[in-house]
């Protein structure tokens, strides 16, 4: 899990000898935070976070996991004059059994952390985890590369449509319908994914339209049907100038 956040320079520190940590006590911590995880069945676990300023630029972070009155763990917390991380400079494991499912192992990385004179906030809060989830779609990108979706917000990568070039295309040998095989005039395949190469981008979702220009073609038709009446009319005409000729002879 990844957890980014800024620590209040200004907080006041805590004496937990006079004020030991207490979840169910508000003034033994400065701030928390709660996240969801879930274990090898999809069910939900929440990790909640309680950071106590201790002294000036120490801190002290309990975990604690669905709402326990002990901490997992207890990890000291350090930074430097300028406000950047000094400690942890790792990952912080906690570990815990879920009923029916695999035992948790968590690693908490802080990295990026930071604590300014500024109220607390979170700005990354990203386990890796996720609950089961059923089916919901097929994606096809740009590339090819077809995805299965689910309900849990999830896709997985099921394959990948590629495309095929040949060196001359109207060499294919037509076998039935839209079907094309390859032949000696073609030549041999070259196959790649899309958008390498000289092969083009895949469209998902869209069906090919005519390549047709209906209005230039019905602009032609009329001039066609133009020209040959005109060249009906010359003949018809030559042929009564050729009878009239005949019956004056």
């Amino acid at each position: 899990m990844d957890f980014v956040a800024n620590f209040d320079a200004s907080a006041t520190a805590i004496d937990q000898t006079v004020t030991p940590f207490d979840p169910n006590n508000p003034d033994s911590f400065n701030s928390s935070y709660t996240s969801k995880v879930y274990d090898s069945l999809g069910n939900s676990h929440t990790v909640t976070q309680y950071f106590t300023k201790t002294a000036d630029n120490t801190w002290e972070v309990n975990v604690q996991v669905d709402g326990g009155t002990t901490p997992v763990s207890t990890v000291p917390v350090t930074f430097n004059p300028d406000g950047t991380l000094n400690s942890p400079t790792g990952t912080t494991n906690i570990s815990f059994p879920a009923a029916g499912a695999n035992p948790m192992s968590i690693d908490i990385s802080l990295a990026g952390s930071t604590q300014f004179g500024a109220a607390f906030g979170v700005s990354t809060n990203s386990p890796n985890g996720y609950t089961s989830g059923e089916l919901a779609g097929v994606r096809v990108e740009n590339n090819g590369m077809v995805f299965a979706t689910y309900t849990n917000g999830q896709s997985q990568l099921q394959g990948q449509v590629v495309l095929a070039n040949f060196a001359n295309p109207q060499g294919l040998a037509k076998t039935n319908g839209t079907a094309w095989t390859q032949s000696f005039s073609s030549g041999a395949p070259v196959v790649g994914t899309p958008g390498t190469g000289v092969l083009g981008d895949l469209t998902p979702g869209a069906l090919e339209g005519s390549n047709v220009d209906l209005t230039s073609e019905l602009v032609n038709l009329m001039t066609a049907q133009r020209n040959y009446q005109a060249n009906a009319k010359t003949i018809s005409t030559s042929d009564k100038l050729t009878q009239a000729l005949f019956n004056a002879v």
